[in-house]
């Protein structure tokens, strides 16, 4: 099992709230001018989180023509809108905009280290994410994405300390964070296999299936620690499992086949 299929962290997870604008000692016109950009902001961020991102840039493009309060959110979740096309160096320069206004924004910091990590630039990535969690130290997300790329450059140890600091943030805070969980616990299988830990991983990816029961990569992740472990029967039952579903592609049904056969 490759490490590139757990890659980072999805877009909706980290979709910015937006800070209303006090209205103390307006006027009228400027009243007027404050609710539509407001509007405006309401629309852009349901544009992105419906996945309609070019609709997502261009609203957010125009409200940025204005005189808006804090620009730097707007740049940030317009690189999450060129991050969803799969347009990284936009979203890089959209998001590195928002840290050069101001320093402090962690998910703009985030959204560079996703930005970085897909053109393939790991170390930059590393320290964009890095400078995310140095931001905001309780977020488990940033670590896990950063963990992604210890695994990438085969540092499995790091990434499973790492891993762990994550899952133990999401625990004490009991959110509803159980697709993260499943992330991070998926994570920490991969490295065990890559380290041939194999008790460790199987264990590792039942609880990311606990957490989420239809991962397609944490259950062959289970399948081949049982093969590993010698417990055949256990893994053609899992893989059998695996070829019940109906989302399989014509490639994740032949590698599920040609586990079953080895």
């Amino acid at each position: 099992m490759s490490a590139k299929f757990y890659r980072t962290l999805t877009l909706s997870l980290f979709l910015l709230g937006i800070v209303g604008i006090g209205s103390i000692g307006l006027n009228l016109i400027s009243r007027y001018w404050q609710t539509q950009q407001l509007k405006q902001v309401k629309q852009a961020r349901e544009q992105l989180e419906q996945g309609q991102y070019i609709s997502a840039i261009a609203t957010y493009d125009k409200i940025l023509k204005t005189d808006f309060a804090q620009p730097e959110i707007l740049w940030a979740n317009r690189g999450y809108a060129y991050l969803g096309l799969g347009q990284y160096q936009s979203a890089l320069q959209s998001c590195s905009k928002a840290t050069d206004i101001e320093p402090e924004v962690a998910l703009a910091w985030n959204c560079q280290g996703e930005a970085q990590f897909h053109l393939g630039h790991q170390n930059a990535a590393f320290k964009a994410f890095q400078m995310a969690i140095a931001t905001e130290p309780n977020n488990a997300t940033f670590k896990l994405n950063q963990s992604q790329i210890l695994q990438e450059q085969g540092q499995h140890d790091q990434a499973l300390k790492l891993n762990q600091k994550a899952i133990s943030l999401l625990e004490s805070q009991q959110s509803n964070s159980e697709s993260i969980l499943a992330l991070a616990f998926k994570r920490q299988g991969q490295s065990w296999l890559e380290l041939d830990n194999n008790n460790q991983a199987l264990t590792a990816f039942n609880q990311s299936l606990v957490n989420d029961p239809e991962d397609l990569f944490a259950q062959q992740g289970k399948a081949i620690a049982l093969y590993r472990l010698g417990k055949y029967s256990q893994a053609i039952k899992t893989i059998n499992q695996i070829l019940l579903r109906q989302d399989l592609t014509p490639e994740q049904e032949a590698t599920s086949w040609l586990y079953k056969a080895i």
